[in-house]
């Protein structure tokens, strides 16, 4: 079985990969991809059987990307879902200490998530990007040498520990940091009794009251919303889709009868899966 997730090694992604792995019943393979979109694709196209994709950060918000592909580009199904804790560390070679980084490299939010810390700790130290936590890993690891400089990077534990590097303080960023990861494939998962929906809509431009109408729905059933949030359609200015999870799955007699009446007064529908809840 082939599992996909965002790579390289040393990130969350996989992180949570090798979490849903060891879930299954079945010999699976990680395999990692260069970006989100080429994830995706491999899925709805059966090169993978499964992506393992960030979905939403508790401090950076939704995955534009993957909930626009879903609504658009794909056809697939969230069929689990996983939360895992992020803890970012300041890394550098061993033998480096804190007083004596110069330079800091890491993906632009993990920078932001630790810039308290920065302020603090590395008052003036200089700023460098790169794609991801374990490319500055990476970097680090292969001995980014400027005359007078000593660079660390912002990444896992996974990341020092796969380059062999020193972690020179751990956990800098803000506490309360989590990402939702959820599983996408071509199936549904059964009901467990303690799931969630989630689906996709818009309105049509000409109708007033619309999205009230569709809360409506939900609220004269008493069903609980869990989340709702608009995305720009792409279409034209004004037009939005509207991304919900619910308690609850589809094949519940509520549900279903519910999201019936739903795809009766939206422009657009998609049932984006029924899985369950994420549990610690």
């Amino acid at each position: 079985m082939k599992i996909g997730y965002l790579g390289p090694e040393g990130t969350f992604s996989e992180e949570a990969g090798r979490q849903y792995c060891k879930k299954l019943s079945k010999n699976a393979e990680l395999i990692p991809f260069a970006t989100l979109h080429d994830l995706l694709l491999a899925a709805q196209n059966n090169k993978i059987n499964e992506a393992v994709t960030p979905i939403e950060n508790s401090v950076e918000g939704t995955i534009s990307i993957v909930t626009d592909m879903l609504a658009k580009e794909v056809n697939l199904t969230i069929n689990q879902e996983l939360v895992i804790p992020v803890y970012h560390h300041l890394i550098a070679q061993k033998g480096v200490n804190l007083k004596e980084i110069t330079d800091v490299i890491s993906n632009p939010p993990a920078l932001d998530q630790c810039k308290d810390f920065l302020r603090k700790k590395l008052p003036g130290v200089k700023l460098h990007l790169s794609y991801s936590t374990a490319e500055a890993v990476k970097n680090v690891a292969l001995n980014l040498e400027e005359e007078g400089k000593v660079f660390a990077a912002i990444g896992t534990q996974a990341a020092a520990n796969l380059y062999g590097l020193k972690v020179v303080a751990s956990k800098i960023n803000l506490k309360d940091n989590q990402t939702r990861f959820v599983v996408l494939s071509k199936f549904s998962h059964k009901k467990t009794g303690d799931d969630k929906t989630s689906i996709v809509f818009s309105i049509a431009k000409d109708r007033p009251g619309g999205l009230h109408d569709v809360l409506a729905e939900f609220a004269n059933r008493s069903i609980n919303l869990t989340k709702i949030e608009s995305r720009p359609s792409k279409k034209s200015l004004g037009e939005y889709y509207f991304f919900v999870d619910m308690q609850g799955h589809i094949a519940d007699k509520l549900i279903g009868e519910t999201l019936k009446n739903v795809k009766k007064k939206t422009a657009f529908f998609k049932n984006l899966g029924s899985y369950p809840r994420f549990k610690k």
